[in-house]
């Protein structure tokens, strides 16, 4: 198919086709102020480090205390991502191939065949799909044109005339007026085809002939709408100004008769061709409720639709086959339960956390960095000073608010000697002293007590499981208990109704007095586990934890325990 000068416009589109991944970074699905600031500063050493595409992530709603310690400093929240369950758009090809809806349908083929398009999107003026072209619809608008029982005609003009065969206007006239043409090639002796030319409606006939003079005056005496001299030859001067005056429009084509009739059959607006029978998907839609109607599909490759209605790019077959073009890193946490919902379908680049080992499992080898410290920013702020990346004074603030919130003030159990070495090193950047920052970010705790139940037991949950039983347990931190036991009751129906719909062993809040430094454990659930609690009793399902700040170092070890000699 190497007929016309298609090729510069079908390199500058084909070229992008490429795609670049986004890289997103993520904390757990009901993010904590460790979380969401180690989000923002592993974000920022990333691009600082090259990685222009790596962005911050959220999946769940900020608490009331990490809002504050970002209006704080002026820092905007990570994106929220509420899932990840894979989308077209996470597989489509970008930048889709288009051509426009009055190309020539040579060029549109030749753009087909030499990209080896499955299909192609034809489309409006205004960029909005009209139609789609593949090779089905393409035979089956051919058949129609050649049938010799239906004598078929098809639209063209005089301008996609000259851009399919390349041809030369003699004589032009109403170039872009669209008719439905009907062929005739000379070649019967000159009083024949006078008579078979006579029976043809002038106003559409294209007579193609070669150098035949006594047929060229026939044919511009009948005042057809097109001839097209074949084989480049010119015509006489004399015919020139016989066609100019009866309004005659001349064509030199520089192939051959047989060549030119064929070309001219596909100088149709491809529109003409386009199927609008396919049903595009939308960028929106989820991979598994289109991937039928893809694979059912004449070219297993639909279009894929903007909000607008344009094209916005290509899903295929083999598009499925492929990564989604995004890519995770998980900080503060390393179990799916506890990842955006979707994780599992995308590739996971790195795991940085300090929290006990889940069963998330990678395809491929990860960089993975657990350690044993107290909050997830103080390993950040470490990773600054191993690359040697200048850290702002803004970013040095947030992980200094997420170390003193995760330890509680560096009081917590799980408190180490380089979350205090490194809270030291963020305050002397800062200028911001330990004990008056931290008892600012933790007013906030004081605003806990007072809000919805469902809304504080969603607040910071996280999921564990021990053998077959799977269990939840919500932290909140308050600077006194009195409001929070005011509410027992409500608190426990609130539980009840969650244990309910999980169908977990158990569901519990922690509520963590940060002034007394001690918590107060709520449960419900199983009533056999209930009864090998052994923590001190305040009231039914109530229970003190004297002494017990951190959840995941002094209590869920215990109720794991429990679970196992049970």
């Amino acid at each position: 198919m190497g007929v016309t000068g298609a090729d510069s416009r079908f390199l500058a589109i084909g070229n992008a086709m490429t795609r670049e991944k986004k890289i997103l970074i993520f904390g757990h699905r009901n993010p904590d102020t460790d979380s969401i600031v180690s989000v923002l500063a592993y974000a920022e050493l990333k691009r600082a480090q090259g990685l222009a595409n790596c962005f911050a992530a959220r999946c769940g709603n900020l608490n009331l205390q990490t809002q504050c310690v970002l209006e704080r400093f002026g820092e905007p929240a990570p994106e929220f991502v509420g899932e990840l369950i894979p989308k077209v758009r996470n597989h489509m090809s970008r930048e889709a191939v288009t051509v426009p809806h009055d190309m020539p349908l040579w060029h549109a083929l030749e753009i087909l065949n030499r990209g080896n398009f499955k299909m192609l999107p034809i489309v409006g003026d205004d960029g909005r799909l009209d139609s789609i072209l593949h090779f089905n619809a393409f035979a089956q608008n051919m058949l129609q044109k050649i049938d010799p029982n239906r004598k078929g005609v098809f639209p063209t003009s005089v301008s996609l005339l000259v851009k399919t065969l390349g041809a030369q206007p003699v004589t032009d006239f109403d170039a872009g007026a669209v008719f439905q043409a009907r062929i005739a090639v000379a070649a019967y002796e000159l009083d024949a085809f006078r008579e078979h030319i006579g029976a043809l409606p002038p106003a559409n006939t294209i007579v193609l002939v070669g150098n035949r003079e006594d047929v060229q005056d026939c044919v511009i005496e009948r005042k057809v709408r097109v001839l097209i001299v074949t084989g480049g030859k010119p015509i006489r001067r004399e015919l020139k100004q016989k066609a100019e005056s009866l309004g005659v429009t001349v064509l030199i084509s520089p192939y051959d008769t047989s060549t030119s009739s064929w070309l001219a059959l596909y100088s149709s607006p491809v529109a003409h061709t386009g199927d609008r029978t396919l049903k595009p998907v939308q960028e929106g839609d989820y991979i598994g409720a289109v991937r039928e109607r893809l694979l059912a599909s004449v070219s297993r490759s639909l279009p894929v639709l903007d909000a607008g209605g344009c094209v916005a790019g290509v899903l295929s077959q083999s598009d499925l086959m492929r990564e989604p073009d995004i890519d995770l890193i998980l900080l503060d946490h390393n179990e799916l339960s506890q990842a955006v919902e979707g994780a599992e379908h995308y590739r996971i680049l790195e795991i940085i956390d300090h929290h006990r080992l889940g069963s998330l499992r990678t395809t491929a080898p990860i960089t993975f960095i657990n350690k044993p410290v107290g909050a997830t920013s103080t390993i950040i702020a470490g990773l600054y000073q191993d690359f040697r990346v200048p850290m702002r004074k803004e970013i040095a603030a947030l992980l200094l608010a997420g170390i003193l919130s995760d330890t509680i003030l560096l009081r917590s159990a799980t408190t180490t000697e380089t979350d205090r070495r490194t809270a030291e090193y963020l305050s002397t950047l800062t200028d911001l002293p330990i004990d008056t920052f931290g008892k600012e970010i933790m007013a906030a705790a004081s605003l806990v007590a007072r809000r919805p139940v469902d809304e504080i037991l969603a607040l910071d949950m996280k999921h564990f499981g021990e053998g077959k039983n799977a269990f939840t347990v919500s932290q909140v931190e308050v600077t006194s208990m009195t409001e929070i036991l005011d509410r027992r009751d409500e608190i426990l129906e609130g539980l009840a109704r969650q244990q309910a719909v999980t169908g977990h062993l158990f569901t519990a809040l922690m509520v963590t007095d940060i002034t007394e430094l001690d918590s107060t454990l709520f449960v419900q659930g199983d009533p056999v586990f209930l009864a090998r609690i052994r923590y001190p009793k305040v009231g039914e399902n109530v229970y003190r934890l004297k002494g017990i700040l951190s959840r995941k170092k002094q209590l869920v070890p215990c109720l794991a325990e429990l679970i196992r000699t049970g």
